[in-house]
């Protein structure tokens, strides 16, 4: 299933996933981690995140929110991969976990990208492997 996340940066222009420099290059991070590299060095954060499956367009919060509701401080993203041994054979599914990290909490969206019918919700605590810059953090 073809699944890929969506970044709209302080400064007005948007990263995508598998597109121009956030392409999957041989022998360097993911493109998640060097986006939030560079959006570090450059001052920069990311105001709306959001996972593109399918047809499908889902949005996480906005830390520039437009609706009555408190609005996160960054985002995060993770792939998972689950590996099963059944009957002899290895099956393997895939997994997007894209989260808006609040100041004490984190909300999640996971996405079977494998196949893509299933997704789930959760609240956690505030950490994160790969986090992006906050907004007005030098």
């Amino acid at each position: 299933m073809n699944a890929y996340w969506v970044a709209t940066l302080s400064d007005g222009t948007t990263a995508v996933e598998n597109l121009g420099e956030w392409g999957i290059i041989p022998g360097q991070r993911k493109p998640w981690v060097r986006l939030c590299e560079k959006l570090a060095t450059e001052g920069k954060y990311i105001t709306s995140l959001r996972l593109r499956i399918g047809e499908r367009t889902i949005h996480l919060p906005r830390i520039e929110n437009k609706f009555p509701s408190k609005a996160p401080s960054y985002y995060s993203l993770c792939y998972h991969l689950e590996v099963d041994d059944v009957l002899g054979g290895m099956k393997e599914k895939y997994f997007i976990d894209l989260a808006a990290h609040y100041d004490d909490f984190a909300v999640h969206y996971i996405q079977d990208t494998t196949e893509g019918n299933n997704s789930w919700i959760t609240v956690t605590d505030n950490k994160a492997l790969a986090p992006s810059p906050k907004k007005g953090v030098d």
